[in-house]
């Protein structure tokens, strides 16, 4: 009989490890900075969009950049109905904004044609440095752009007029495709 103890304690200690584990890789929902001194970033969440979007943030360690935070902003598991998104940010900080999803191919990695299609994880990052006060447009094609506060995002909007209206990219920004690697928990 004392095995069966033993073991039901293992099996009841197992969730708890696993869960604290998963703790640390999930990320939480975002929360907005409320110092005077916030930025504001807004981005397109695109009706029928399946897939996640994150804000990042990242410290220079050594020869790459290690991310020491990163925030949920919005998860679709069934195609988005669009919606804009905004968020408040500390600024000075080496930021990103990762849009994350699935796409499927008719051909693999080397341009061949497949008899099944096949599914990729595709991930895309905007880097930015929120400035004082100052509010961006983030997207994955045209990058972060500094727009003027009355300036009207709305689901509709067309990345690549904002992009038109907005040409000049923020001067101080940092390269997310020098991230630090790691085995778990992404980069």
């Amino acid at each position: 009989m004392p095995v069966i103890p033993n073991v039901m304690r293992i099996a009841a200690f197992f969730p708890v490890i696993l869960l604290t584990g998963c703790s640390t890789l999930l990320p939480l929902n975002y929360t907005d900075y409320e110092g005077k001194d916030a930025a504001t970033v807004v981005a397109i969440n695109p009706e029928g969009f399946v897939g996640t979007f994150y804000l990042s943030v990242y410290e220079k360690k050594g020869n790459c950049y290690d991310r020491v935070d990163r925030h949920q902003l919005e998860s679709n598991l069934i195609p988005s109905a669009g919606r804009v998104m905004t968020a408040k940010v500390k600024p000075g900080r080496l930021m990103a904004f990762q849009q994350l999803n699935t796409i499927m191919s008719d051909y693999d990695t080397q341009g061949k044609k497949t008899r099944f299609p096949e599914s990729y994880l595709l991930s895309q990052w905007v880097p930015f440095i929120p400035q004082p006060g100052k509010r961006y447009f983030l997207d994955t094609k045209y990058g972060p752009r500094e727009i003027s506060a009355d300036y009207s995002i709305t689901v509709h909007s067309d990345p690549a007029r904002i992009a038109s209206d907005f040409k000049t990219l923020p001067q101080n920004n940092w390269d997310a495709r020098n991230r630090c690697q790691h085995l778990i928990g992404g980069s």
